[in-house]
């Protein structure tokens, strides 16, 4: 019998070990794919919010619990001297829903350069143009403008690449899409001397812009009773009027069971 015991205690131990997995409380995986289906509840959408002021906002209750987590809307503003201009964003509207992102500071590139030009009444102009990027300089002395605070910026992912619940998410107001700024302003002028000063101004926004005119994903955590499920929102930003604006067409939502 006592050679019996080491294969005993072994086996008492498997026992606990079975018992102990069993009892263990279900939890959601530490990762999912972007893309992919099993495990997940997922919702289709045939839903495209036009650029216009009028388009009703889209707002999304991810987990059918009744309480609104997202909200995509356009809305248009600038000085009424130049017009309005589309800013597309992506909401938070309860504590409980993180997105995914990261955490940086941005830059701004400023290129200024003057053309002097005369009519035929004698009129000398000097125009300054100015632009105001976020995708480089236009030359080498260009001036640079940095943002004290760190700016969030929602990642935008393809089918397959892989969500964590390690990966960096925060609740915030984002910026999806704004659209490019182009007017001309006088800023003085000098009738006794036929001269006038004016500004060309050109904001570039494209390279902090959301892709547009692909299917991309969204990532996001949403935190119910104390358990983090994540999940993601399918998005198509479509360019019209030229690609100066874009409508949002919302594809497919997904969070795991």
């Amino acid at each position: 019998m006592k050679k019996n015991i080491p294969f005993l205690i072994a086996l008492a131990l498997t026992a606990m070990v079975i018992v102990s997995a069993c009892q263990k409380d279900p939890s959601p995986t530490d990762g999912i794919v972007f893309g992919q289906t099993d495990g997940m509840l997922v919702t289709t959408y045939d839903s495209t919010m036009e650029f216009d002021d009028n388009s009703k906002p889209l707002v999304l209750d991810l987990n059918g619990d009744g309480i609104d987590d997202i909200k995509i809307q356009t809305v248009y503003d600038g000085p009424l001297a130049i017009g309005e201009f589309q800013t597309l964003s992506l909401y938070c509207l309860n504590e409980n829903i993180e997105m995914l992102g990261d955490s940086v500071i941005s830059e701004t590139y400023s290129h200024r350069d003057t053309t002097i030009t005369t009519n035929n009444y004698g009129w000398t102009t000097k125009q300054y143009n100015y632009t105001f990027s976020s995708c480089g300089k236009v030359n080498g002395n260009d001036g640079v403008g940095v943002t004290n605070v760190f700016v969030f910026e929602l990642k935008a992912n393809d089918a397959n690449d892989l969500l964590s619940l390690g990966d960096h998410f925060q609740c915030a107001e984002v910026k999806l899409f704004r659209e490019n700024m182009e007017y001309e302003w006088m800023n003085e002028y000098h009738e006794e001397e036929q001269y006038a000063e004016s500004s060309h101004n050109k904001y570039i926004y494209d390279c902090w812009n959301f892709p547009t005119d692909e299917e991309k994903y969204i990532g996001f955590k949403l935190t119910t009773n104390g358990e983090p499920r994540l999940g993601w929102l399918k998005i198509k930003l479509c360019p019209t009027w030229g690609g100066s604006v874009v409508d949002t067409q919302l594809l497919e939502t997904a969070i795991q069971q």
